[in-house]
Protein backbone atom coordinates (compact mmCIF):
# COMPACT_ATOMS: atom_id res chain seq x y z
CA UNK A 1 0.00 0.00 0.00
CA UNK A 2 1.15 3.54 -0.77
CA UNK A 3 1.76 6.58 1.39
CA UNK A 4 -0.42 9.25 -0.26
CA UNK A 5 -0.06 12.94 0.62
CA UNK A 6 -2.69 15.47 -0.48
CA UNK A 7 -1.56 19.11 -0.65
CA UNK A 8 -4.01 22.02 -0.30
CA UNK A 9 -3.83 25.71 0.46
CA UNK A 10 -6.08 25.91 3.53
CA UNK A 11 -8.91 24.09 5.30
CA UNK A 12 -11.44 26.69 4.22
CA UNK A 13 -15.14 26.51 3.36
CA UNK A 14 -14.61 25.81 -0.33
CA UNK A 15 -15.60 22.68 -2.21
CA UNK A 16 -11.98 21.69 -2.84
CA UNK A 17 -11.40 21.21 0.89
CA UNK A 18 -14.44 18.99 1.27
CA UNK A 19 -13.52 16.89 -1.75
CA UNK A 20 -9.96 16.31 -0.57
CA UNK A 21 -11.19 15.22 2.86
CA UNK A 22 -13.63 12.74 1.31
CA UNK A 23 -10.83 11.40 -0.88
CA UNK A 24 -8.38 11.18 2.03
CA UNK A 25 -10.88 9.20 4.08
CA UNK A 26 -11.55 6.90 1.14
CA UNK A 27 -7.86 6.31 0.48
CA UNK A 28 -7.38 5.42 4.15
CA UNK A 29 -10.35 3.04 4.10
CA UNK A 30 -8.72 1.34 1.10
CA UNK A 31 -5.67 0.63 3.27
CA UNK A 32 -3.31 3.43 2.28
CA UNK A 33 -1.41 5.68 4.66
CA UNK A 34 -2.73 9.21 4.11
CA UNK A 35 -1.62 12.70 5.09
CA UNK A 36 -3.14 16.10 4.28
CA UNK A 37 -0.78 19.07 4.11
CA UNK A 38 -2.26 22.56 4.36
CA UNK A 39 -0.02 25.48 3.46
CA UNK A 40 -1.50 27.61 6.21
CA UNK A 41 -3.46 27.13 9.41
CA UNK A 42 -5.47 30.29 8.70
CA UNK A 43 -9.07 29.99 7.54
CA UNK A 44 -10.05 26.75 9.26
CA UNK A 45 -13.76 26.11 8.76
CA UNK A 46 -15.31 24.98 12.06
CA UNK A 47 -17.46 22.26 10.51
CA UNK A 48 -14.38 20.67 8.89
CA UNK A 49 -12.34 20.27 12.06
CA UNK A 50 -13.46 16.66 12.63
CA UNK A 51 -13.88 15.71 8.98
CA UNK A 52 -10.73 13.61 8.46
CA UNK A 53 -11.32 10.11 9.82
CA UNK A 54 -9.04 8.78 12.59
CA UNK A 55 -5.77 7.68 11.04
CA UNK A 56 -5.64 10.43 8.41
CA UNK A 57 -2.78 12.75 9.33
CA UNK A 58 -3.33 16.49 8.96
CA UNK A 59 -0.58 19.12 9.14
CA UNK A 60 -0.32 22.89 8.62
CA UNK A 61 3.04 23.82 7.13
CA UNK A 62 3.02 27.41 8.42
CA UNK A 63 0.90 30.07 10.07
CA UNK A 64 0.87 32.97 7.60
CA UNK A 65 -1.21 35.21 9.80
CA UNK A 66 1.98 36.46 11.49
CA UNK A 67 4.16 36.97 8.41
CA UNK A 68 4.28 39.08 5.29
CA UNK A 69 2.91 37.37 2.19
CA UNK A 70 6.32 37.00 0.49
CA UNK A 71 8.08 35.74 3.61
CA UNK A 72 5.19 33.41 4.36
CA UNK A 73 5.43 31.82 0.91
CA UNK A 74 9.16 31.19 1.31
CA UNK A 75 8.79 29.75 4.81
CA UNK A 76 5.91 27.53 3.72
CA UNK A 77 7.78 26.21 0.68
CA UNK A 78 10.89 25.35 2.71
CA UNK A 79 8.75 23.66 5.35
CA UNK A 80 7.00 21.64 2.64
CA UNK A 81 10.26 20.51 1.09
CA UNK A 82 11.64 19.47 4.50
CA UNK A 83 8.45 17.53 5.18
CA UNK A 84 8.78 15.63 1.89
CA UNK A 85 12.40 14.73 2.58
CA UNK A 86 11.64 13.59 6.12
CA UNK A 87 8.44 11.60 5.53
CA UNK A 88 9.07 10.47 1.93
CA UNK A 89 5.54 9.83 0.63
CA UNK A 90 5.09 7.62 -2.41
CA UNK A 91 2.48 9.87 -4.03
CA UNK A 92 1.86 13.61 -3.77
CA UNK A 93 -1.52 14.82 -5.06
CA UNK A 94 -1.99 18.55 -5.64
CA UNK A 95 -5.70 19.10 -5.07
CA UNK A 96 -6.43 22.24 -7.09
CA UNK A 97 -5.15 24.99 -9.36
CA UNK A 98 -4.21 27.29 -6.49
CA UNK A 99 -1.65 24.78 -5.20
CA UNK A 100 -0.47 22.93 -8.32
CA UNK A 101 2.77 24.78 -9.03
CA UNK A 102 3.70 24.83 -5.33
CA UNK A 103 3.15 21.09 -4.87
CA UNK A 104 4.96 20.19 -8.08
CA UNK A 105 8.03 22.39 -7.57
CA UNK A 106 8.37 21.11 -4.01
CA UNK A 107 8.53 17.51 -5.19
CA UNK A 108 10.94 18.38 -8.00
CA UNK A 109 13.32 20.29 -5.72
CA UNK A 110 13.12 17.79 -2.84
CA UNK A 111 14.47 15.08 -5.17
CA UNK A 112 12.68 12.22 -3.42
CA UNK A 113 11.20 9.12 -5.01
CA UNK A 114 7.67 10.55 -4.80
CA UNK A 115 5.64 10.72 -7.97
CA UNK A 116 3.32 13.69 -8.15
CA UNK A 117 -0.11 14.14 -9.66
CA UNK A 118 -1.85 17.42 -10.44
CA UNK A 119 -5.59 17.96 -10.43
CA UNK A 120 -7.00 20.76 -12.57
CA UNK A 121 -10.03 22.26 -10.84
CA UNK A 122 -10.33 25.41 -12.99
CA UNK A 123 -9.30 26.26 -16.55
CA UNK A 124 -5.52 26.54 -16.97
CA UNK A 125 -5.64 28.94 -19.92
CA UNK A 126 -8.17 31.74 -19.46
CA UNK A 127 -9.48 34.31 -21.89
CA UNK A 128 -8.89 36.99 -19.26
CA UNK A 129 -5.12 36.35 -19.20
CA UNK A 130 -3.03 39.03 -20.87
CA UNK A 131 -0.42 38.08 -23.45
CA UNK A 132 2.50 37.97 -20.99
CA UNK A 133 0.53 36.28 -18.19
CA UNK A 134 -0.88 33.75 -20.63
CA UNK A 135 2.54 32.79 -21.98
CA UNK A 136 3.93 32.51 -18.45
CA UNK A 137 1.08 30.26 -17.30
CA UNK A 138 1.49 28.02 -20.33
CA UNK A 139 5.24 27.75 -19.77
CA UNK A 140 5.00 26.93 -16.05
CA UNK A 141 2.18 24.45 -16.48
CA UNK A 142 3.85 22.90 -19.50
CA UNK A 143 6.91 22.19 -17.34
CA UNK A 144 5.08 20.71 -14.37
CA UNK A 145 2.69 18.72 -16.59
CA UNK A 146 5.60 17.06 -18.40
CA UNK A 147 7.32 16.20 -15.11
CA UNK A 148 4.13 14.91 -13.47
CA UNK A 149 3.25 11.24 -13.22
CA UNK A 150 -0.25 12.28 -14.24
CA UNK A 151 -2.68 15.18 -14.56
CA UNK A 152 -6.18 14.47 -13.29
CA UNK A 153 -9.02 16.26 -15.08
CA UNK A 154 -12.70 16.47 -14.15
CA UNK A 155 -14.30 15.72 -17.52
CA UNK A 156 -13.56 14.21 -20.92
CA UNK A 157 -14.11 17.65 -22.47
CA UNK A 158 -11.40 19.14 -20.26
CA UNK A 159 -9.03 16.27 -21.09
CA UNK A 160 -9.51 16.90 -24.81
CA UNK A 161 -8.96 20.64 -24.37
CA UNK A 162 -5.77 20.25 -22.31
CA UNK A 163 -4.30 17.74 -24.76
CA UNK A 164 -4.72 20.35 -27.49
CA UNK A 165 -3.23 23.12 -25.33
CA UNK A 166 -0.31 21.03 -24.01
CA UNK A 167 0.43 18.40 -26.68
CA UNK A 168 3.86 17.54 -25.24
CA UNK A 169 2.13 16.25 -22.10
CA UNK A 170 -0.79 14.65 -23.91
CA UNK A 171 -0.34 11.19 -22.41
CA UNK A 172 -0.40 12.57 -18.85
CA UNK A 173 -4.08 13.58 -18.77
CA UNK A 174 -6.62 11.25 -17.15
CA UNK A 175 -10.26 11.96 -16.30
CA UNK A 176 -11.41 11.21 -12.74
CA UNK A 177 -14.69 11.59 -10.91
CA UNK A 178 -14.53 14.04 -8.03
CA UNK A 179 -15.93 13.15 -4.60
CA UNK A 180 -18.91 15.49 -4.69
CA UNK A 181 -21.75 13.36 -3.32
CA UNK A 182 -21.82 12.47 0.33
CA UNK A 183 -24.52 10.19 1.72
CA UNK A 184 -26.58 13.31 2.49
CA UNK A 185 -26.87 14.04 -1.23
CA UNK A 186 -26.82 10.50 -2.58
CA UNK A 187 -29.54 9.09 -0.33
CA UNK A 188 -32.62 11.33 -0.04
CA UNK A 189 -35.23 11.88 -2.70
CA UNK A 190 -36.24 15.49 -3.27
CA UNK A 191 -39.82 16.32 -2.39
CA UNK A 192 -42.10 18.02 -4.90
CA UNK A 193 -42.31 21.78 -5.18
CA UNK A 194 -43.76 23.36 -2.04
CA UNK A 195 -46.52 25.93 -2.12
CA UNK A 196 -45.41 29.54 -2.29
CA UNK A 197 -43.12 31.61 -4.53
CA UNK A 198 -40.67 29.85 -6.82
CA UNK A 199 -37.21 29.77 -5.21
CA UNK A 200 -34.03 30.19 -7.26
CA UNK A 201 -30.78 29.21 -5.55
CA UNK A 202 -27.18 30.30 -6.12
CA UNK A 203 -24.25 29.15 -3.99
CA UNK A 204 -20.52 29.73 -3.69
CA UNK A 205 -17.87 32.10 -2.44
CA UNK A 206 -18.86 35.71 -3.02
CA UNK A 207 -15.88 36.51 -5.25
CA UNK A 208 -15.38 37.99 -8.71
CA UNK A 209 -15.06 34.55 -10.34
CA UNK A 210 -18.58 33.54 -9.32
CA UNK A 211 -20.23 36.63 -10.88
CA UNK A 212 -23.13 36.91 -8.46
CA UNK A 213 -23.48 40.45 -9.79
CA UNK A 214 -24.46 38.86 -13.11
CA UNK A 215 -26.97 36.65 -11.32
CA UNK A 216 -28.56 39.62 -9.54
CA UNK A 217 -28.79 41.64 -12.75
CA UNK A 218 -30.24 38.68 -14.66
CA UNK A 219 -32.78 38.03 -11.90
CA UNK A 220 -33.84 41.68 -11.90
CA UNK A 221 -34.06 41.79 -15.71
CA UNK A 222 -36.21 38.65 -15.77
CA UNK A 223 -38.62 40.59 -13.51
CA UNK A 224 -39.97 37.52 -11.69
CA UNK A 225 -42.62 39.04 -9.42
CA UNK A 226 -43.63 35.63 -8.07
CA UNK A 227 -40.09 34.30 -7.48
CA UNK A 228 -37.33 34.73 -4.93
CA UNK A 229 -33.55 34.35 -5.14
CA UNK A 230 -31.48 32.87 -2.32
CA UNK A 231 -27.67 33.09 -2.33
CA UNK A 232 -25.76 30.76 0.00
CA UNK A 233 -22.14 31.70 0.63
CA UNK A 234 -19.90 34.37 2.01
CA UNK A 235 -16.94 36.36 0.80
CA UNK A 236 -15.43 39.77 0.14
CA UNK A 237 -18.18 40.92 -2.25
CA UNK A 238 -21.09 40.45 0.15
CA UNK A 239 -21.63 44.12 0.99
CA UNK A 240 -21.31 45.19 -2.65
CA UNK A 241 -23.79 42.53 -3.76
CA UNK A 242 -26.30 43.56 -1.10
CA UNK A 243 -25.99 47.16 -2.29
CA UNK A 244 -26.46 46.06 -5.90
CA UNK A 245 -29.64 44.16 -5.01
CA UNK A 246 -30.99 47.34 -3.43
CA UNK A 247 -30.01 49.45 -6.46
CA UNK A 248 -31.76 46.98 -8.77
CA UNK A 249 -34.92 47.12 -6.69
CA UNK A 250 -34.94 43.40 -5.82
CA UNK A 251 -33.59 43.46 -2.26
CA UNK A 252 -36.99 42.41 -0.92
CA UNK A 253 -36.87 39.26 -3.08
CA UNK A 254 -33.21 38.34 -2.51
CA UNK A 255 -31.93 36.47 0.55
CA UNK A 256 -28.19 36.36 1.27
CA UNK A 257 -27.92 33.69 3.95
CA UNK A 258 -24.14 33.44 4.22
CA UNK A 259 -22.16 30.23 4.49
CA UNK A 260 -24.14 27.13 5.42
CA UNK A 261 -22.84 23.58 5.83
CA UNK A 262 -26.32 22.16 5.16
CA UNK A 263 -26.55 22.48 1.39
CA UNK A 264 -28.77 19.38 1.03
CA UNK A 265 -31.53 21.26 2.85
CA UNK A 266 -31.04 24.34 0.64
CA UNK A 267 -31.18 22.23 -2.52
CA UNK A 268 -34.32 20.45 -1.30
CA UNK A 269 -36.09 23.77 -0.71
CA UNK A 270 -35.25 25.27 -4.12
CA UNK A 271 -36.93 24.98 -7.52
CA UNK A 272 -33.97 25.93 -9.75
CA UNK A 273 -30.23 26.19 -9.23
CA UNK A 274 -28.43 28.96 -11.13
CA UNK A 275 -24.67 29.10 -11.77
CA UNK A 276 -23.42 32.44 -13.09
CA UNK A 277 -19.61 32.02 -12.94
CA UNK A 278 -17.03 33.18 -15.46
CA UNK A 279 -15.02 29.97 -15.09
CA UNK A 280 -15.10 26.70 -13.14
CA UNK A 281 -13.61 23.22 -13.28
CA UNK A 282 -16.55 20.90 -12.71
CA UNK A 283 -18.62 22.68 -10.05
CA UNK A 284 -19.65 20.53 -7.10
CA UNK A 285 -22.84 22.54 -6.72
CA UNK A 286 -24.07 21.46 -10.16
CA UNK A 287 -23.61 17.77 -9.32
CA UNK A 288 -25.21 18.30 -5.91
CA UNK A 289 -28.18 20.01 -7.54
CA UNK A 290 -28.71 17.16 -10.00
CA UNK A 291 -28.46 14.67 -7.13
CA UNK A 292 -31.26 16.62 -5.46
CA UNK A 293 -33.40 16.43 -8.64
CA UNK A 294 -32.94 20.19 -8.89
CA UNK A 295 -32.70 21.52 -12.47
CA UNK A 296 -29.75 23.77 -13.34
CA UNK A 297 -29.36 26.83 -15.52
CA UNK A 298 -25.65 27.57 -15.95
CA UNK A 299 -23.35 29.81 -17.91
CA UNK A 300 -20.91 27.91 -20.13
CA UNK A 301 -18.25 28.39 -17.46
CA UNK A 302 -16.85 24.84 -17.42
CA UNK A 303 -15.67 22.64 -20.25
CA UNK A 304 -18.36 19.99 -19.92
CA UNK A 305 -21.30 22.32 -19.18
CA UNK A 306 -23.16 21.78 -22.45
CA UNK A 307 -22.19 18.10 -22.56
CA UNK A 308 -23.57 17.53 -19.05
CA UNK A 309 -26.71 19.67 -19.11
CA UNK A 310 -27.78 19.88 -22.77
CA UNK A 311 -30.33 17.06 -22.81
CA UNK A 312 -31.49 17.16 -19.19
CA UNK A 313 -35.12 18.21 -18.60
CA UNK A 314 -35.43 21.71 -17.16
CA UNK A 315 -31.69 22.43 -17.53
CA UNK A 316 -29.90 24.87 -19.82
CA UNK A 317 -26.44 26.22 -20.59
CA UNK A 318 -26.11 29.81 -21.82
CA UNK A 319 -23.42 32.28 -22.81
CA UNK A 320 -21.62 34.19 -20.07
CA UNK A 321 -23.70 37.34 -20.29
CA UNK A 322 -26.42 38.98 -18.24
CA UNK A 323 -28.74 39.06 -21.24
CA UNK A 324 -28.41 35.34 -22.00
CA UNK A 325 -28.85 34.37 -18.37
CA UNK A 326 -31.88 36.62 -17.84
CA UNK A 327 -33.51 35.26 -21.00
CA UNK A 328 -33.01 31.68 -19.79
CA UNK A 329 -34.45 32.53 -16.36
CA UNK A 330 -37.44 34.27 -17.92
CA UNK A 331 -38.22 31.27 -20.13
CA UNK A 332 -37.85 28.85 -17.23
CA UNK A 333 -40.07 30.93 -14.94
CA UNK A 334 -42.78 31.26 -17.59
CA UNK A 335 -43.17 27.47 -17.73
CA UNK A 336 -41.48 25.67 -14.81
CA UNK A 337 -40.98 22.03 -15.85
CA UNK A 338 -42.49 19.14 -13.91
CA UNK A 339 -40.28 17.30 -11.47
CA UNK A 340 -38.16 14.64 -13.16
CA UNK A 341 -35.37 12.22 -12.30
CA UNK A 342 -32.00 13.99 -12.57
CA UNK A 343 -30.25 12.03 -9.82
CA UNK A 344 -28.93 9.28 -12.06
CA UNK A 345 -26.74 11.79 -13.91
CA UNK A 346 -24.99 12.67 -10.64
CA UNK A 347 -24.44 9.18 -9.21
CA UNK A 348 -21.00 8.65 -10.83
CA UNK A 349 -19.75 11.33 -8.41
CA UNK A 350 -20.28 9.37 -5.20
CA UNK A 351 -17.30 9.20 -2.87
CA UNK A 352 -16.80 5.48 -3.55
CA UNK A 353 -16.61 6.00 -7.32
CA UNK A 354 -14.34 9.02 -6.89
CA UNK A 355 -11.89 7.17 -4.67
CA UNK A 356 -11.73 4.25 -7.11
CA UNK A 357 -11.14 6.51 -10.12
CA UNK A 358 -8.41 8.51 -8.36
CA UNK A 359 -6.58 5.39 -7.18
CA UNK A 360 -6.77 3.87 -10.66
CA UNK A 361 -5.42 7.06 -12.27
CA UNK A 362 -2.53 7.09 -9.77
CA UNK A 363 -1.63 3.46 -10.40
CA UNK A 364 -3.05 2.21 -7.10
CA UNK A 365 -6.32 0.68 -8.25
CA UNK A 366 -7.23 -2.98 -7.92
CA UNK A 367 -6.24 -3.67 -11.52
CA UNK A 368 -2.77 -2.29 -10.80
CA UNK A 369 -2.25 -4.72 -7.92
CA UNK A 370 -3.83 -7.81 -9.33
Amino acid sequence: MAFITLVAYAADQGGTTRVLNHLANGFAEAGHRVAILYCTSAGQAPDLEDMPRPGVESHALADRRQRSRALGQIVTFLSYRRWLRKHRPDIVLATGNNINWFAALGVISAKTHARYYIKTTNPIVRQSDGAVAGRLRRAVYGLIFRRAAGVLTLSDAETTLLRKQFPAAGDRFHMVHNAYLTDAFAAPEREGRADGPILLLGAGRLTAQKRFDRLLRAFAAANPRDARLRIAGDGPQRAALAALAADLGVADRVEMIGYTPDMPAQMAAADLFVLSSDYEGLPAVVIEALASNLPVVSTDCFASARELLADLPGCATVERSTEALSDALRKWLEAPPPRTDLRRFALPYTTANAVASHLAAMGEGQDNHG
